[in-house]
């Protein structure tokens, strides 16, 4: 490699660090906070790895500034130090940085087959060959009008984010000649660049720049978006394109049309987001002084509130490992963070029940949930008032759990928590309420027939029999007089008896009797009572006793008449 005077004074400035990491060691070694885990090396022996907290640090010669993680190596655009590339084959003990030195300050790699493509600012793109990462080659140059920022490879192309030049594609078809670039002015400052399918996502001066690109050689005009703050890093993630918008937060944006984005949804962050990375239900950002920032995208339209791992530099850029469940952030001046997310994410529960009801005797009721976490551990269901009544039982990542509730539970409301707990002890719960409710009607079991009493009766009663398993209410009423009796409260299989009044007069009574229970199911009987006029025969015995007499005595007078005619006529004689 040849030497130039920029270097010698890149080289000056290593000796000079080395000093001050030397001086600097051992009140490192007394600090009772951290723990050193020194990795020996005969040509840098002074590269420490340092474990605070979730965080593993390499440093590196420069200023860390975007990192891309390819099978067991990290490659970091270094600044002033171009590439650095280190072993994470163990992410908790990293390697010592192998550089590759380019001729301008190094801000954004991305990893694409054997190359590390470097967004290298003033030299433009920057290409090298990683086959031996711990021997790269030297770089091969292709220069842009614009500051090289950001870059992003696929397939023949290199898209580089060229700062005033806009975006800027380089036909990579050969790696070791690059072709000339051909540009679309963005009008704002193109930092960072992200594509998929026939898209490019630019993070472009105030906000994001969609180009089509379906020919990269002849790429369509830019939609824009304004994220209210400058954009700075870009990711896209199935529907959504994720902008890291520095004071803005996060900008979550609808590209499901991406010839018509949907107006961003944010979510505030502590510092400035100057990165993003997506997996799984999780965005990951680079939030500057406050580190890394983690915040639950399950449902990109209503993200939830960041969670954070700070880390000691400045975190510029940041590449998620899920498999490996790690971390890396770009942290400037303190190299390479690597941090176990594991250890700072709690479950999602991605399938959650709703509230429900079921019949009285139901059978065969089962709810279910589903959650997701990289370190599943054990799950347990309680239900309100009893405790635990399954679990803790092991739980696997994205599996359905399922509980099959009692059957047969009485009337009421029976609420059951579930909580998925991960190896690191963290945890989420859900709660679901099913209510047993009785849509039945009461059963009257005894019913009294329509009857007849005579006129003057005493002590006559109705009484009526009903069923339920909450019983609440009943009334009794009257045809045309209303309500006689009640509301009163009522019991299952209890009799019920209705006293009737002893001054009524003869005619038709037609009682009704409605049993309530609690869910306002109801029945109802009705009996007719018939009360008979005085009694017609009685008043015949009365007539006979008074007209014996009276005929006795016409008799008299009739035989007492017919002897004086006797009399009269032997006188006459």
């Amino acid at each position: 490699m040849k030497i130039n005077q920029f270097k010698i004074r890149k080289i000056y400035k290593k000796i000079g660090l080395l000093i001050v990491v030397l001086m600097l060691v051992p009140s490192l070694l007394v600090d009772n906070h951290q723990k050193l885990v020194v990795s020996l090396d005969e040509k840098n022996s002074d590269k420490l790895s340092i474990r605070e907290s979730t965080i593993y640090r390499q440093d590196t010669w420069g200023s860390a500034y975007d990192v891309d993680v390819n099978g067991g190596y990290a490659y970091i655009a270094d600044r002033d130090s171009g590439l650095a590339i280190i072993s994470i084959f163990d992410p908790t003990n990293p390697g010592i940085p192998i550089n590759e030195d380019t001729t301008g300050s190094a801000y954004g790699v991305h990893v694409s087959g054997d190359f590390a493509y470097v967004a290298d600012s003033s030299s433009g793109l920057a290409i090298i060959n990683i086959s031996d990462p711990t021997n790269p080659g030297a770089p091969v140059y292709e220069d842009t009008t614009g500051e090289a920022w950001g870059v992003y490879v696929s397939g023949d192309f290199a898209y580089v984010a060229s700062k005033s030049s806009g975006l800027a594609i380089i036909n990579i078809s050969d790696p070791t000649n690059p072709g000339a670039p051909v540009y679309v002015n963005t009008t704002g400052e193109a930092r960072d660049v992200y594509v998929s399918g026939d898209y490019a996502y630019v993070a472009n001066g105030y906000g994001l720049a969609v180009l089509n690109i379906s020919d990269p050689t002849n790429p369509g005009a830019p939609v824009y978006v304004n994220t209210g703050n400058m954009a700075w890093g870009v990711y896209v993630s199935g529907d959504f394109v994720y902008v890291a918008s520095t004071n803005s937060g996060l900008a979550i944006i609808n590209i499901s049309d991406p010839s018509n984005p949907g107006v961003p949804v944010y979510v505030s962050t502590t510092y400035w987001a100057m990165a993003v990375y997506v997996r799984g239900d999780y965005a990951y950002i680079a939030d500057g002084l406050s580190g890394l920032a983690v915040i639950n995208v399950f449902d990109p339209t209503n993200p939830g509130a960041p969670i954070y791992e700070d880390t000691p530099g400045y975190a510029f850029g940041v590449y998620v490992s899920v498999h490996e469940n790690y971390a890396y952030v770009a942290d400037a001046d303190k190299g390479l963070a690597i941090i176990h997310i594991g250890e700072m994410l709690s479950p999602i529960i991605i399938d959650t029940p709703d509230d429900f009801s079921v019949d009285f005797g139901y059978t065969g009721v089962d709810i279910s949930w589903t959650a997701t976490d990289q370190d599943p551990s054990n799950y347990t269901i309680a239900l309100q008032g009893t405790g635990i009544v399954s679990g803790p039982s092991a739980w696997s990542n994205g599996t359905e759990v399922i509980y099959n509730v009692t059957n047969g539970l009485p009337v009421g409301e029976y609420t059951y928590t579930i909580k998925f707990t991960d190896d690191y002890g963290n945890f989420s719960t859900d709660t679901v309420t099913m209510a047993v409710i009785d849509v039945a009607n009461p059963i009257i079991t005894n019913t009294p027939s329509d009857f007849t009493v005579d006129f003057g009766y005493t002590g006559k009663n109705i009484t009526w029999t009903a069923t339920d398993q909450t019983p609440n209410t009943y009334n009794i009423t009257l045809q045309g007089g209303g309500t006689v009796y009640g509301p009163r409260a009522w019991a299952n299989g209890t009799p019920i008896t209705y006293n009737i009044p002893e001054d009524l007069v003869a005619g038709e009574y037609i009682y009704t009797i409605k049993f309530i229970d609690d869910y306002d199911n109801f029945i109802t009987d009705t009996v007719t009572m018939t009360i008979n006029e005085r009694n017609s025969p009685a008043i015949i015995s009365f007539g006979i006793y008074f007209i014996i007499p009276l005929l006795f005595g016409i008799i008299l007078m009739i035989l007492r008449s017919r002897k004086k005619y006797h009399k009269r006529r032997h006188n006459q004689f």
